[in-house]
């Protein structure tokens, strides 16, 4: 109803609404003419008998413009300095500001109690602003070094408001004629007393353990960058308030979504919260879709280097039995001078027998994979000193340049660990792997086990829940963002569970 008419920026109503209603600000960041005053008188039709303020702001505007100008009959007939507020700022539901950071010291000095504590100081006495919603606007940010830090801090919600992207909706607003406001129908409006009893409910919102799980993924990430010497620490700077704000926010956000704890579909919004310069929404916005998965992620990369541990320590026994022959003497050979990977994707894969012995267990060395037509399989060879560079490809699209690594039953390809045919059996049923060789395979078994028991659902669920949405307030933009997210969590999920399957049969 509220965005009728409005093209584009429904996303941006919808959060100027969810900031008022969680007591906060909101700034708009866009050049003149694309809808930010519009958004402000839209906000003001949300409210019961609400009223509304604007007001342009310049390098010579004065307290009196925004606050009232002060009485002279009081102050001459009894010496009392106090402003005639009605129909200013103090007296207002909504508020817009356009021009934000042209206001004067005095200015902002009074805006800043007014909008953190809602409350304005009149002479000796104390208003206690009925204001829901600021909205301020600007085709700039605040310079540095001029004491708009404060301010800024003060906007919770900072979105970007462009000109209209889609050719359609340009010309569907072209065609439009300029009607009536809509009306909102009176039982819909937010009267004062359901303001209040909102606040009480929101603040009853809960917290649950694996939304603080990735607000701290958050918080260690926003640290991590400020450790690089060209990034200004403050570029990433959130301060403790702020923080209580956003889940202010986002408690808001569940109570309004018709649920009684916070969830992960309500962290997407701290897009909109984090970022303090036009540079860096690109990395906010990595950041904080990445802490999305972030507790599957960590699993995941947590397995990869338990993998890689057990990988390297099952590679060379401590000691050869006497008797025994080499390792690699127990492998099939084909075509008589190379070893067959098990678990390719590609198909059949041979590695040539005498690079074995050129690879290592700890230190990666350079390696080939191309296809040979004449074998009708893809051949890996180690590149070291005297390699026959024989492999034959006339297309540079079938070569590869991989690493590789020696483990314990075949070789490691890029980090992916593949066992030679006819290794499992000689290590599984042959006898000679007791002790940590039992004890490794076990670990390869668990680890499957964790991927399909836990990891995998936990991921699923991930994906189900943000599929079955309906949040009032992320835009169809945000969710393509977080299944971008999630796609890649799951190729690293598929990843992973590929080298632990395959690194069954080498440990």
């Amino acid at each position: 109803m509220l965005s009728q008419g409005i093209f584009e920026k429904e996303h941006i109503l919808a959060m100027a609404l969810l900031s008022a209603i969680a007591g906060e600000s909101i700034f708009l960041l866009g050049p003149p003419g694309t809808a930010k005053s519009l958004v402000a008188r839209r906000l003001k039709m949300a409210f019961k008998d609400s009223r509304a303020f604007e007001y342009l702001m310049s390098r010579f505007s004065t307290p009196d413009e925004i606050f009232g100008p002060v009485s002279i009959s009081l102050l001459k007939n009894e010496d009392r300095y106090e402003r005639v507020v009605d129909g200013f700022l103090p007296t207002a539901t909504v508020v817009f500001l356009d021009e934000i950071w042209k206001a004067s010291p005095s200015i902002q000095n009074s805006l800043l109690t007014a909008i953190n504590e809602r409350i304005f100081q009149n002479g000796r006495e104390t208003i206690h602003l009925p204001m829901k919603g600021l909205i301020a606007a600007s085709n700039e940010l605040p310079a540095e070094d001029e004491g708009l830090e404060a301010l800024w801090d003060r906007f919770l919600v900072r979105m970007v408001s462009n000109c209209i992207n889609s050719e359609a909706a340009f010309f569907k607003m072209i065609r439009q004629e300029t009607g009536p406001d809509p009306i909102v129908p009176d039982d819909c409006l937010i009267t004062d007393d359901v303001y209040e009893a909102w606040q009480y409910s929101i603040g009853k919102i809960d917290i649950p353990d694996d939304v603080c799980y990735a607000i701290t993924d958050i918080r260690k990430r926003l640290k991590e960058k400020t450790k690089n010497d060209e990034v200004n620490e403050m570029d990433y700077y959130v301060s403790d308030r702020r923080w209580k704000k956003c889940f202010r926010l986002m408690r808001a956000s569940a109570f309004l979504n018709g649920r009684k704890a916070i969830d992960v579909t309500d962290i997407p919004l701290l897009i909109h919260c984090l970022w303090n310069k036009a540079e860096t929404i690109t990395t906010i916005v990595d950041i904080v879709l990445k802490s999305i998965t972030a507790s599957v992620c960590d699993r995941l990369d947590k397995m990869g280097k338990d993998l890689e541990r057990e990988l390297k320590f099952s590679a060379e026994p401590a000691i050869q039995p006497k008797g025994k022959k080499k390792q690699s003497e127990s492998f099939l050979l084909t075509n008589l001078m190379y070893y067959s990977l098990q678990n390719f994707p590609k198909g059949q894969c041979l590695f040539y027998k005498h690079d074995y012995n050129h690879l290592g267990v700890k230190k990666p060395i350079d390696g080939i994979l191309y296809r040979d037509d004449a074998k009708n399989a893809w051949i890996v060879r180690a590149i070291y000193t005297g390699t026959p560079f024989d492999y034959k490809s006339n297309n540079s699209s079938q070569v590869k340049k991989v690493k590789l690594l020696k483990c314990n039953g075949g070789i490691i390809v890029d980090g992916t660990p593949y066992a030679f045919e006819g290794m499992v059996n000689s290590i599984l049923n042959g006898g000679g792997v007791t002790g940590d060789g039992i004890k490794a395979h076990n670990w390869a078994k668990t680890a499957i086990e964790i991927m399909n028991n836990e990891i995998h659902p936990q991921l699923t669920q991930l994906q189900e829940k943000f599929a079955r949405t309906t949040h009032l307030f992320l835009s169809n933009d945000d969710l393509k963002l977080v299944n971008k997210y999630l796609s890649q969590c799951e190729k690293r999920f598929n990843e992973v569970a590929v080298k632990v399957h395959n690194a069954k049969g080498l440990l």
